[in-house]
């Protein structure tokens, strides 16, 4: 019985030495764990600006908000210009933060949805005047419709050094309602199409509507874009969230308003 004893101890004393190491084990990882989950996550305060029409709104429209006049948006761009701001492309947004290397301060970035006529003859040409840059989200399907971008003038916009393309899907449906071949084909489809009409690496996206799901940013990433953009409203653009990068609806301030406004947005004045 003593014996069985001697044993009964031997093997208490060898389970608690193991428990001992197994604990210690565990606490390095928690500890290691702790230390990558406290690492800060690279981001920086960047406006981009949302824009949708640049055109006097029809009496008929039920979105009114969507519109801004030539003159506002012309004023818009002579005060960006003044306060010294530089206008950046949406793939150099997605570059800097993927790189993890900060942009210069006072960079804003200028993006239009759908790809209206009106970016052609209203937004082009003052883009052209004040030698500032822009990213347009295309509607491949819309290309040549009425009131709707050609392709010709999607190549010559994209040819000018002035103007990136971005892709806003095949058809402008709601990802979230569609089989997932369907969602593929108006995400993947879309960026082949747009680089054979542009003649652009076409890398950055905008959810049509605003609307996504897990598996619509899961298709995104596959179909290698390098970055994408919501309509969720903010500043702080991370590189965890490289695939809903937020934006600011723009109003119609003008003049020392809007510029104090924009100066806001990007940290000028605190």
């Amino acid at each position: 019985m003593f014996s069985h004893m001697k044993d009964y101890r031997r093997t208490i004393k060898i389970g608690s030495y193991l428990l001992a190491i197994v604990g210690l084990f565990c606490f390095s990882n928690l500890k290691i764990s702790s230390a990558a989950s406290s690492t800060p996550v690279f981001s920086e305060r960047l406006p981009i600006l949302m824009y949708h029409y640049v055109e006097i709104p029809p009496a008929t429209t039920t979105l009114p908000n969507l519109y801004m006049k030539p003159e506002v948006f012309e004023n818009q761009l002579q005060e960006m210009k003044k306060l010294g701001y530089s206008t950046i492309f949406m793939s150099v947004v997605a570059t800097s933060l993927n790189k993890e290397k900060s942009l210069p301060k006072k960079s804003i970035a200028l993006t239009f949805d759908d790809g209206y006529r009106d970016f052609y003859t209203n937004v082009f040409p003052l883009l052209k005047k004040y030698q500032i840059k822009a990213t347009v989200y295309v509607i491949i399907n819309a290309l040549g419709q009425n009131n709707y971008l050609t392709k010709d003038q999607t190549k010559e916009m994209a040819s000018s050094g002035l103007v990136e393309i971005g892709s806003h899907t095949f058809n402008h449906l709601d990802l979230r309602k569609l089989k997932k071949k369907d969602a593929v084909f108006e995400i993947n489809y879309s960026r082949q199409a747009l680089a054979k009409i542009s003649g652009q690496s076409i890398m950055t996206f905008a959810y049509p509507f605003g609307y996504y799901d897990s598996r619509a940013l899961d298709i995104v990433h596959s179909a290698g874009y390098s970055a994408a953009v919501s309509v969720k409203s903010g500043l702080i653009q991370s590189k965890n969230n490289i695939f809903l990068l937020n934006r600011v609806r723009v109003n119609n301030l003008l003049g020392q308003k809007f510029g104090q406004w924009l100066e806001h947005l990007s940290g000028s004045v605190k």
